[in-house]
């Protein structure tokens, strides 16, 4: 193996650890209210589209800046709500400044001192390189697969 086929695997593992890292800090941010490092997670023109388990049924888009950090920022958390956003097996391929992730996502939840699944599905993200050598989600789809309806206060799955 030469020097710069070397060179472009290690730029391949960092690149998938980044966006893991990505991945990763989207559920931290949303369950604990960190509302800087959630809106940090995306590109400033990026969207979140949760839909339904038929496909074409969209339940709720949010889009553009403004739009994520009013939709982190009315999302329960300690002590109002406690749950944790999990990211499952995610399946990661980079190509040059562009990526795509497709992940199990499962949401638990606390209710009256009870640990619940609350929703479980699919996450398919499209992330960028930035400028700032980052990595950013520009798209991320959460398709549902199933909700507890018993907990009328999901609207949507973050």
């Amino acid at each position: 193996m030469d020097e710069e086929e070397l060179r472009a695997r290690l730029q391949l593992l960092e690149d998938e650890r980044a966006i893991l890292a990505v991945l990763h800090a989207y559920g931290h941010a949303i369950d604990y209210g960190d509302e800087e490092r959630y809106l940090d997670l995306w590109t400033d023109d990026a969207a979140f589209d949760a839909r339904g388990r038929v496909q074409g049924d969209v339940a709720r888009v949010v889009q553009g800046r403004e739009a994520l950090a009013d939709f982190a920022a009315h999302f329960a958390r300690p002590p109002q709500g406690w749950h944790k956003h999990l990211v499952i097996e995610p399946l990661i391929e980079v190509e040059g400044d562009a990526a795509s992730a497709t992940s199990y996502f499962a949401v638990l939840r606390d209710e009256g001192d009870q640990p619940v699944l609350w929703v479980f599905g699919r996450y398919r993200d499209t992330l960028v390189r930035c400028p700032d050598g980052r990595w950013r989600f520009s798209l991320r789809i959460a398709e549902v697969e199933s909700v507890d309806k018993r907990y009328p206060s999901l609207a949507f799955v973050h």
